[in-house]
């Protein structure tokens, strides 16, 4: 439901803000929110990776220890 919200204020600000057609405006919209779907999932990527780095040290043999 989130999204769908999003994807309605991404549409309606391309279509009545830059005044792009209704279905260019429903494509482009469409794009944007795939793509912040995909960022928002790959947050947790990226946190998860951060996170296992900091509990398990880099491994690069610099740092505090060195």
């Amino acid at each position: 439901m989130f999204f769908a919200i999003i994807l309605g204020v991404v549409f309606s600000v391309i279509h009545f803000v830059l005044q792009f057609p209704p279905e260019a405006s429903i494509v482009v919209a469409g794009l944007l929110t795939v793509v912040l779907w995909g960022l928002w999932k790959l947050r947790w990527i990226v946190l998860g990776i951060l996170g296992l780095e900091m509990l398990f040290g880099g491994g690069d043999g610099g740092g505090e220890n060195a």
